[in-house]
């Protein structure tokens, strides 16, 4: 076998690889003896079937299979020996690859176009500096989570007539295109919140309303949701898919929910690890966790603006027409004229993933397997409130990651969010933050605003 590297531009190369006999036909031989034990053909005993026979048979498509498997084998070997940082995967050269005779030849030679990834220097230090907002959490935004808390954590109660937020609960009947009860259509009892009915001309329907009232609607357009409908009518979601038939509901029980009251016996069931002596303190207590999930939200927008500005200031080129026939060939639904039309979003999106591998690489941020089981393990831990100490509880944990672990999309899900979460850390300590303060109302204006001069330039 010879492989040898010929550049053909500043970030192309093509990669050629010739094969000889003696890298494929032992394991050619193999096959061939291994088709020889299994094969029966009439005038032979099972196995007995002459070797030369079988070789003139079946040699050509075990010459072809070997010789695509040591062409992949050494193709990825020689990229990873020689350390080369490709864009993409190689292309077969076209114009230079051969019809290949596997029946009358015993040497070949195949050729590969490959991207090589653009070197370039990328500092994250104090000497770069990004906007970073501090939100802060008005009055009224304490009102709302106040209010919120206490009707989750309020007691139910009858009610007269139907308000928004209620709970009612009655029968339901399917109706045929006359308006009469269906016999043998879909009935049930069940209860459901007014809130789920998104359609607003039959919200006003049930408000008002009193028991044993009946109100007419299509639940599927009154929801928007086949879960919801599926629910409501004791069927399963594929049925409530396509349904299109009014249902009479019978209001039997309208129940609402009477806000807890602001004591202490409230603090202790939202925050029971927490010594809250009186209102204010539970208010600040609340404002601390609205600002924290506001804070959230701006760190992910401190690093959709580092990530911005390192695209717009790190300049370098790309193989862009290597990397358009890589385009077309990773995928069957873009041609092409998509990919010329498309092209500059497609070359951002490949220049911001390469300046994170090179942040990535340069910072050492890894999210290893472990990292991934740890946080499944703590998630099922806060979830059910285990104690570390508990052996039997933690083996059961283990088992419960392990079986995460399987799912590959869920795996890929966390390990970006772990990256992510490594990535604002280090954002966050080493560049030069701007602190600005904000309230939640003007930063969403803010970041709208730079989404839509982000677009327009783009």
């Amino acid at each position: 076998m010879n492989i040898t590297q010929e550049s053909t531009g500043d970030l192309t190369a093509t990669i050629k690889i010739e094969l000889m006999p003696d890298d494929y036909q032992e394991q050619v031989n193999n096959t061939l003896k291994d088709l020889q034990k299994k094969s029966t053909l009439k005038g032979f005993r099972p196995g007995k079937v002459p070797f030369g026979l079988i070789k003139k048979m079946y040699e050509k498509n075990a010459v072809a299979e070997e010789v695509n498997k040591v062409l992949s084998d050494s193709l990825n070997n020689y990229i990873v020996d020689n350390k080369l940082d490709i864009l993409g995967y190689p292309l077969a050269n076209e114009e230079r690859n051969k019809n290949v005779d596997f029946e009358n030849n015993t040497d070949f030679e195949f050729f590969f176009d490959v991207g090589l990834a653009p070197e370039f220097e990328l500092e994250i230090s104090d000497k770069i500096d990004v906007d970073y907002y501090d939100i802060k959490v008005e009055d009224k935004i304490v009102d709302n989570y106040l209010e919120e808390t206490r009707k989750r954590y309020g007691n139910p109660v009858s009610g007269e007539t139907i308000e928004d937020g209620d709970l009612i609960r009655g029968e339901i009947e399917q109706l045929d295109d006359e308006g009469n009860i269906l016999p043998e259509g879909i009935k049930n009892q069940t209860s459901f919140s007014v809130n789920y009915i998104v359609d607003e001309k039959v919200k006003k329907e049930f408000l008002g309303k009193k028991k044993e009232e009946k109100v007419r609607f299509n639940p599927l357009k009154a929801t928007e949701n086949a879960t919801e409908t599926a629910s409501m009518l004791g069927i399963k979601k594929e049925e409530a898919e396509n349904l299109d038939s009014e249902f009479e509901f019978t209001i039997f029980e309208i129940s609402k929910v009477e806000p807890a009251k602001v004591d202490k016996e409230l603090f202790v069931k939202v925050y029971p690890n927490d010594t809250i002596e009186d209102e204010a303190q539970f208010r600040e207590k609340l404002r601390g966790e609205a600002k924290g999930y506001y804070q959230k939200e701006c760190d992910n927008y401190l690093v959709h603006s580092a990530m911005d500005k390192f695209i717009h200031d790190t300049k370098f080129e790309l193989p862009d027409e290597f990397v358009k026939r890589w385009l077309v060939a990773s995928s069957e639904k873009i041609d092409k004229d998509s990919v010329d039309k498309e092209y500059d979003n497609y070359s951002k999106s490949l220049r911001q993933q390469l300046i994170i591998n090179k942040i990535a690489k340069d910072n050492e941020i890894k999210v290893e397997e472990k990292d991934i089981k740890d946080h499944v393990k703590g998630y099922f831990a806060q979830q059910y409130m285990f104690d570390p100490s508990d052996e039997e509880k933690m083996k059961q944990l283990d088992t419960i990651a392990d079986s995460v672990l399987q799912n590959k999309e869920e795996t890929s899900k966390i390990y970006d969010q772990l990256f992510d979460e490594k990535l604002k850390g280090l954002f966050k300590t080493k560049l030069k933050l701007k602190k600005k303060e904000a309230t939640y109302e003007e930063f969403i204006e803010i970041t709208n605003e730079h989404h839509k001069h982000h677009n327009h330039e783009h």
